[in-house]
């Protein structure tokens, strides 16, 4: 009878081994997919801030050709003013 007593106390401590893993286990699997989460989202928000970089380079290089059109035109401006001065100069 003890023998079978002490069988039943092994059973029963590796049942409670089993609950306790098995509460762990899912503790882990909840953890593993709140860190899932949380991967897909930066991933997601590293894409979007890749684009809005591009987004921001391109917008960049317009605006550089646009400040080159500009001064290109003021150049010509200038040159178109003092020659222009200068014919008043002779014209005096």
């Amino acid at each position: 009878l003890s023998q079978v007593e002490a069988q039943l106390q092994v059973v029963q401590k590796l049942e409670e081994k089993e609950r306790g893993l098995q509460s762990a286990l899912g503790a882990v699997e909840k953890e593993l997919s709140l860190r899932s989460q949380a991967l897909e989202l930066h991933k997601r928000k590293a894409v979007e801030a890749a684009q809005l970089a591009e987004d921001l380079r391109a917008q960049g290089e317009h605006v550089q050709a646009r400040l080159r059109e500009l001064q290109v035109c003021a150049a010509e401006n200038r040159a178109a003013k003092d020659k222009e001065s200068l014919s008043l100069k002779r014209a005096q």
